[in-house]
């Protein structure tokens, strides 16, 4: 039965479109660690990198705010068309940028696009798959990560032989291909925030206290955690790694996230998504703490994984938010979460450089560990407030 139903969503052409987008997305894949190597090579300082990192996260916030009124305004199909074009045109700015600060720009309408995206993209998958929506996303993610645990490994190679310029015309070439083939495949259909427009605004999601606390538990969290952003320059001055050893930290996030993030998900419709993500959270801690005590690259890659496995968990935190509300509520619950992320990313990362200089690595890594513990225990109050409505 669960074969045939896959079979289906499998013939279904917007899922077929997004897995396609999915592939070529990480065939040349640039994570956390890579960015981090690329904004190096202009000689960009931790603090610099602060500002770029922050105000991407800044852009991620008004991207997400746009995404959800371009899909309601102008339609879902033509909201994802305009923003995988300006990702194209992102990728081609890195290409020729010759300075931090043109690659700090690109970088900024990259965020902001990739953000605006989700909005639209959900839309056009619910339409598509129904009830289906939870499997469908969990296949497009495994195919994304299948792609991109080789894909970060092809990075570091590229850039080895050929520099970063050549990587990110590559990728900008990817995206003019893929183009086409999704103003040829998505269909044209009414958001349901047309529907709903006049019955729930966006403050009506703040009458519920569970999400309240679930939302405060994600800015505390990724302004805390600044750490994520800045741990390859620990790795690479405490162990001199170079860029294809930076690119595995990439791929063992994508392999984690390819083997856990869906049984992760049905175990969550079982036991309940708040109640993995308190465990995820919590790992992602414990995780930060020992960061520091690593003694070779190695353990460093163990360590890792843990923290790749304990993001993967916490990825249903939005689930989590979306459920403590009715339905008419769900879209702008998860609208305020993922905005208030962004927002605690975009403040921790723009002061995270300069505490990463003033204070060290090890401050960094153990206000790290101390924000992700605070987050996983203001779930656990989210939970309580959530069986309290719930009586």
């Amino acid at each position: 039965m669960l074969i045939h139903r896959y079979r289906k969503i499998l013939r279904d052409r917007v899922v077929l479109a997004f897995l396609l987008f999915n592939l070529l997305a990480g065939i040349l894949f640039v994570g956390g660690a890579l960015l981090v190597s690329f904004m190096r090579s202009f000689g960009t300082t931790p603090a610099q990198l602060g500002i770029v990192l922050g105000a991407g996260w800044a852009a991620s916030v008004l991207g997400a705010f746009l995404g959800g009124h371009l899909t309601d305004r102008i339609s879902p199909r033509r909201a994802i068309l305009l923003v995988v074009a300006l990702v194209a045109v992102s990728l081609l700015g890195k290409a020729l940028s010759r300075h931090w600060i043109q690659a700090g720009v690109c970088y900024l309408l990259g965020m902001g696009a990739q953000a605006a995206h989700a909005p639209a993209g959900m839309a056009l998958l619910k339409d598509a798959v129904g009830d289906e929506m939870s499997g469908s996303l969990g296949f497009l993610n495994a195919a994304f990560c299948a792609a991109a645990v080789p894909g970060a490994a092809l990075t570091g190679w590229v850039v080895g032989k050929w520099g970063w310029s050549s990587l990110f015309m590559g990728k900008f070439v990817l995206y003019l291909a893929i183009l086409p083939v999704l103003f040829l495949a998505l269909p044209e259909i009414q958001a349901e925030g047309q529907v709903q427009e006049e019955k729930a605004h966006w403050g009506d999601a703040l009458h519920y206290p569970a999400l309240w606390w679930i939302c405060a538990s994600v800015f505390l969290l990724t302004l805390g955690a600044y750490c994520y952003s800045y741990y390859p320059y620990y790795v690479q001055e405490r162990f001199t790694a170079d860029v294809r050893q930076l690119a595995w930290f990439d791929s063992l996030y994508n392999a984690v996230w390819m083997l856990s993030n869906w049984p992760a998900g049905m175990l969550a419709d079982r036991i309940g998504a708040g109640r993995i993500a308190m465990v995820g959270y919590a790992l992602m801690g414990f995780t930060w703490f020992l960061f520091p005590f690593g003694s070779s690259l190695f353990s460093l890659y163990v360590l890792y994984v843990l923290y790749c496995l304990g993001n993967s968990l916490g990825f249903y935190a939005t689930v989590f938010a979306q459920d403590v509300v009715p339905v008419p509520f769900r879209g702008r619950a998860v609208g305020l979460f993922n905005a208030l992320m962004y927002l605690g990313s975009a403040i921790g990362d723009s002061i995270g450089g300069w505490l990463w200089q003033g204070l060290g690595a090890r401050f960094s890594f153990a206000l790290a560990a101390g924000a992700n513990i605070l987050g996983s225990f203001l779930l656990s109050i989210a939970r309580s407030k959530e069986q309290e409505a719930a009586m």
